[in-house]
């Protein structure tokens, strides 16, 4: 039995797995009908999907041996069964094993990006652009990521630990989610998304560890860790800081296997995963942009976007005044003044609706700090009167 999507995958690897043999019968049964047998579809990337059998029966035969497959689906959770009949005992599991194996090998997970309800997701190389890179933080990526990976066959070889732990670090907006999308488009391994809003449960994030050995070299990317169930005991003893600690340094080791953590407040991780070589070796500090990154940010945006020549002195006017706004903010002038131009019936944004989007910004900004002021400051006290239930 396995789960619903990914037993799915596994039945569309029976072609390739069986290709030596020959597909003497297909069919599917009715009571004691021969019927024909039930396909299925499954969505692959954005433009893809894939036939497989989800229902039926085959017949497979070579020189050495007869086999029966059954598909099936069970009718109470929909998980995907999987059945083998040899004539041989035993000779159906030694299959079955060897059907997982060559699926771990070179079935459609491997090398793929995806997250772990095994949702394909498209690899952009377009997201590098849109990045206005700190120097010293992509060249630490790179070497902690990307040439890590390169390096892991020889550390495997002189039997050293071929795994690694990073976290990205800083305030919301300042670009670390475009940042592991795009080490993700750079790493030409397996790359496995986890997120707070899939973890339903907690054996979900030693499924995604447990697939990422069995699929590395692998890139497992957290987003936002310290919301992924709370995990510090600062809050509570949740059971997804268990979930972290043994899929990171438990029993089975990590061998082959890059893990990128972002979280927003890293005060919020249990040092027991922070501080601990072998969990997360380093944590890297994101910090908001500075005037180049800035600039670079808005340049980036406005050659997307159909722009009249912008002035320099309004370019450098809204750098200036753009200090202490993440990435995401900047971002949002450049956005709202060519909603401001469209708002106008313009085709084309120009400097004012620059100026005009930086002041809306600020203003925005500043009010998501501001507290909301308590209803007995809006209302008169003599006017008040007070009601008991």
């Amino acid at each position: 039995y396995y789960d619903a999507k990914f037993g799915s995958l596994v039945k569309i690897h029976l072609d390739e797995f069986f290709v030596n043999y020959e597909l003497v019968k297909e069919f599917g049964m009715e009571g004691r009908v021969e019927i024909e047998a039930t396909y299925s579809h499954i969505k692959l990337y954005s433009s893809q999907s894939k036939r497989f059998i989800q229902a039926g029966i085959r017949f497979y035969s070579n020189k050495d041996e007869k086999i029966v497959i059954l598909c099936s689906v069970d009718p109470y959770n929909s998980d995907e069964k999987i059945t083998i009949i040899t004539s041989v005992e035993g000779r159906g599991l030694e299959l079955l094993e060897e059907l997982e194996n060559s699926f771990y090998k070179s079935g459609l997970l491997k090398g793929a990006f995806f997250d772990m309800e095994y949702n394909f997701i498209n690899r952009s190389e377009v997201v590098n652009q849109l990045i206005a890179w700190n120097n010293d933080i992509k060249s630490q990526l790179d070497k902690d990521i990307i040439e890590f990976l390169k390096v892991m066959p020889i550390l495997r070889e002189k039997g050293l630990p071929n795994s690694r732990g990073i976290i990205l670090s800083g305030p919301p907006g300042t670009g670390k989610t475009m940042m592991a999308k795009s080490l993700a488009a750079q790493a030409n391994v397996t790359t496995i998304l986890i997120s707070a809003e899939m973890i339903k449960q907690k054996n979900q994030i030693k499924t995604a560890f447990k697939i990422g050995r069995k699929l590395a070299p692998t890139l497992i990317i957290i987003e936002d860790i310290d919301t992924a169930g709370t995990v510090s005991r600062k809050f509570t003893d949740h059971p997804i800081l268990g979930e972290y600690l043994q899929a990171m340094d438990g029993m089975e080791p990590n061998d082959g296997m890059v893990i990128l953590a972002t979280t927003n407040h890293t005060e919020n991780i249990d040092p027991a995963i922070s501080d601990r070589p072998g969990r997360f070796d380093r944590i890297i500090e994101v910090p908001l942009p500075n005037s180049k990154q800035r600039q670079k940010i808005i340049k980036n945006i406005l050659q997307k976007m159909p722009a009249k020549l912008i002035s320099k002195s309004v370019l450098s006017e809204v750098v200036r005044k753009s200090e202490g706004l993440s990435g995401a903010w900047v971002r949002e002038i450049v956005q709202s003044a060519f909603i401001e131009a469209i708002y106008d019936g313009r085709a084309k944004l120009n400097s004012n609706d620059l100026q005009k989007a930086l002041n809306d910004v600020l203003s925005r900004r500043g009010m998501a700090y501001q507290s909301t002021q308590n209803l007995s400051h809006r209302i008169d006290s003599r006017n008040t009167e007070l009601y008991t239930m």
